[in-house]
């Protein structure tokens, strides 16, 4: 006892001049986690303290870390090319002005193999264009990928037997690094192959878009032009003899093949699609002349015509006025094979369609003819819906407008058939019939807006769907995401003098710990047992969040939200009235050998959130009581429980009508105890709604009833 006490007197007087000298550390100005920086660098310290005693490591400050996360293996290296730019201002000496810019790049046929060689995209990557039918006797075309477009058939049909396409789809867009102030600014270049399902390479955490370039200049008008066609040639000139000759590369199966790289699309917003193929502003980048003119531009047609301004054999009026073109005479794409870059430009369905025609146009029509306050009027008034944003503020209050909210606009006013993730030849003909009704009628508007409609850039999108695959493997925003990863990220690890050199650094380690990352997820699959082989995560964790499983059509999340929940519970606060003899009832009939015990109150269940069904659109299914606020200035969230179509009757359900159907409402998702044996699936509490019977014609729907009986399983 003496022992402890005269420990515990030694601590205290220890602990009183520790607390001395923090009062002499606040004094003198210090924050409280000095000597460290801040709290997440003491949570750091902390974290390295408490595992250091169980491991020895081979670094022992951060110069010996990054030392050895530079000798794992890496990708292609980072060749520097400078670019001498004159200028025709002359400076104090007389001389004209000039400025040094430089260019950063990867070689893109190095990238084309490092993506291939991924083990990771095995079973994800086609060599080899398909055409897929929507129905059994093969009539109705389907597209979603490249490889179900005509465009992929017509370039293998170019190429020697046993030659494989490898379809490039390049994405570029001027961007700020610096934030608030500072005109720190890059021009980043992203690799995409469409070899690789549109489902993976969207995915930046699946490491299929490689930044290709990134350089900075500010020049102005033609010159800017011209420079970044000189920069894009450099970059894209390995390409020139890969796609005309091939390339041995070896694939994700482990089989080499003679691959063709060819640029086939290219993603950017309206300003860079006209800078890329050289016309101005004010015009189409996909047709010729003006906007409401129809006909296709063509790279040989657009090339003679360079050519003939380039000797002053075509006046100035003939070649800006009419045909709309910037006097770039090397563009960048003159040179690549089996190119037309004009064919490349694909639909932008956020800037064009999301943004463009959509909230700037329809719904400011819409604000126009009705006004602001009946617009918000509308959009309160709609009741919450599973998977559609409920706008409770109205819309014309709301400052910023990003990609998502656009969409989620559009999926409350209406349906836009564009942005299908796949699409068929009836879907097609819709949309062509309604650009066909859209141009027969623009003329009908006032002149204001007419002019504003003659300006959009005319929509090619089901031709390019043809060609391409559906439109959202096009989409602006994926290049707009890489930017944080490639550009954001880098520019803010670095000490922003100086930066482009450490972003590269930067960004040659990142893709290091990629690599040796992916290697070490596939040499753990190789020495797993096949039964622990399905345990197997990847290492950011993205597998561990739900437990699905394909062939039963549902997911649910892998850890259970509210486990060990009573019924008490269940009956006060998700209103499941008639719970207990439901779930009985539901035992004798399905597990008449289990425990015959009658259920009370204070049993317990496992009680789930939310279930998302796989098929046909992953329909979110969720269940929420009401949830007391944590501020005393608001009210409790309202409860919230989805209604859902059941097959009650399987015999009479064959797949069409409403047969066999009827409608309930989730109230709980749960999984029986361990005491009443496993039962291999989650349960659902159901109130149930009289069947379907009423139609009201004038609004074409069904007229929905509670069932006086609400039980249900």
């Amino acid at each position: 006892m003496l022992k402890k006490w005269k420990m515990r007197k030694e601590f205290g007087c220890d602990l009183f001049r520790h607390t001395l000298d923090k009062v002499e550390q606040e004094a003198l100005g210090l924050d409280p986690w000095a000597p460290f920086a801040d709290e997440d660098e003491w949570g750091l310290v902390k974290w390295l303290i408490a595992r250091m005693r169980h491991m020895k490591t081979s670094f022992s400050s951060k110069y010996m870390l990054m030392k050895a996360i530079n000798k794992l293996p890496h990708g292609t290296e980072w060749e520097l090319k400078s670019i001498h730019v004159k200028g025709n201002l002359n400076g104090t000496n007389g001389q004209p002005e000039c400025k040094d810019l430089e260019l950063w790049l990867w070689n893109p046929v190095d990238c084309i193999c490092e993506l291939m060689a991924n083990l990771e995209f095995d079973g994800k990557v086609s060599y080899s264009p398909e055409k897929v039918f929507a129905d059994a006797e093969g009539t109705i075309r389907q597209y979603d990928e490249m490889w179900a477009g005509e465009w992929w058939w017509e370039m293998q049909q170019r190429l020697p037997d046993g030659a494989v396409v490898v379809p490039v789809i390049l994405a570029s867009d001027k961007t700020s690094l610096s934030q608030f102030c500072g005109d720190q600014e890059v021009w980043p270049v992203y690799l995409i192959l469409s070899n690789i399902s549109k489902d993976v390479h969207h995915q930046p955490s699946e490491h299929a878009a490689i930044l290709l370039e990134c350089f900075s200049q500010d020049t102005r008008s033609l010159e800017r032009y011209r420079l970044f066609h000189y920069c894009m040639s450099q970059v894209l000139e390995p390409l020139i003899s890969a796609g005309n000759n091939g390339i041995e590369i070896t694939c994700p199966d482990r089989q080499v093949r003679r691959m063709h790289p060819i640029i086939a699309a290219y993603i950017a917003d309206f300003p860079e699609q006209c800078l890329v193929t050289c016309c101005m502003e004010n015009r189409c980048p996909k047709c010729r002349g003006e906007m409401r003119n129809l006909a296709m531009c063509d790279q040989d047609s657009a090339l003679e015509n360079l050519h003939l301004h380039s000797r002053s054999e075509m006046s100035n009026e003939q070649f800006k006025g009419e045909l709309g073109l910037q006097a770039i005479y090397s563009p960048s794409w003159a040179t690549l094979p089996h190119n037309d870059i004009f064919l490349c430009i694909t639909p932008n369905i956020l800037h064009q369609l999301h943004k463009g025609v959509f909230k700037d146009h329809l719904i400011s029509w819409c604000s126009n003819i009705i006004g602001k306050e009946e617009l918000d009027t509308c959009f309160k008034a709609m009741a919450s819906y599973s998977g559609l944003r409920h706008f409770k503020k109205g819309i014309s209050k709301q400052k910023q407008w990003m990609g998502a909210d656009y969409r989620e606009l559009q999926c409350v006013n209406n349906q836009v058939v564009a942005a299908y993730q796949t699409h068929t030849d009836t879907t097609l003909a819709f949309m062509q019939d309604a650009l066909t009704s859209f141009h027969a009628n623009k003329n009908c508007t006032t002149q204001s807006t007419l002019t504003y409609l003659k300006s959009i850039p005319c929509f090619t999108t089901s031709n390019a769907i043809c060609l391409f695959g559906s439109a959202d493997g096009f989409n602006t925003k994926l290049p707009e995401r890489l930017h944080i990863d490639f550009t954001k990220c880098a520019y803010h690890a670095s000490n922003c003098h100086d930066y482009v050199v450490q972003m590269t650094t930067w960004l040659h380690r990142q893709e290091s710990i990629a690599i040796q990352d992916a290697y070490l997820w596939w040499w753990a699959s190789q020495h797993l047992d096949p039964v622990n082989n399905s345990e197997l995560d990847n290492s950011d964790g993205s597998t561990s969040v739900s437990n699905l499983d394909a062939s039963q059509g549902y997911f649910v999340p892998r850890r259970c939200p509210f486990p060990n929940s009573t019924i008490q519970q269940l009956l006060h606060d998700y209103g499941t009235t008639l719970f207990i003899p439901a779930l009985e009832d539901f035992l004798g009939k399905h597990m008449p050998n289990g425990s015959q015990r009658k259920l009370t109150p204070h049993d317990r269940v496992d009680v789930y959130k939310y279930l998302k069904v796989l098929s046909p659109a992953q329909p979110h299914v969720c269940t929420a009581p009401v949830i007391p606020s944590k501020d005393a200035r608001k009210g409790p969230a309202p409860a919230h429980f989805d209604t859902v179509l059941v097959i009650e009757d399987e015999d009479q359900y064959t797949g069409e009508g409403i047969s066999g159907l009827r409608v309930g409402e989730v109230k709980v998702i749960f999984e029986l105890p361990s005491c009443f044996r496993h039962f291999p699936r989650p349960l659902a509490y159901i109130h149930w709604f009289q069947p379907l019977q009423t139609f009201n014609d004038n609004l074409q729907s069904f007229k929905l009833m509670r069932s006086s009986l609400a039980a249900g399983t």
